[in-house]
């Protein structure tokens, strides 16, 4: 796979990344976002009062689903939480090319 279509792909998915959302019910703007070549990593703002994560998504601009995570953690309401998303952006094959 080219190198150059893969820095590509990273820096569309870095600059699409808007906010995530917690539990379908918190939504966070996204803090940071770097890239450095095919690696993308994504920081939200802090959120303080959840006290269990049960899911977390990475929307677009536009409020598409980029990923979404599943979980099942239980958290104290006065911890400050912080989600980092990180993509390595790889090349792959199709089946039955």
């Amino acid at each position: 796979m080219n190198i150059a279509y893969l820095t590509r792909v990273a820096r569309d998915l870095y600059m699409r990344a808007s906010t995530i959302v917690v539990n379908s019910e918190h939504t966070i703007p996204v803090k940071s976002a770097h890239q450095d070549g095919s690696n993308v990593v994504i920081v939200a703002e802090p959120i303080r009062g959840i006290t269990q994560i049960t899911s977390l998504r990475l929307l677009d601009e536009q409020g598409g689903l980029i990923t979404e995570k599943t979980a099942n953690i239980d958290v104290t309401d006065r911890q400050a939480l912080e989600f980092t998303f990180r993509f390595e952006v790889k090349g792959g094959t199709i089946d039955g090319v």
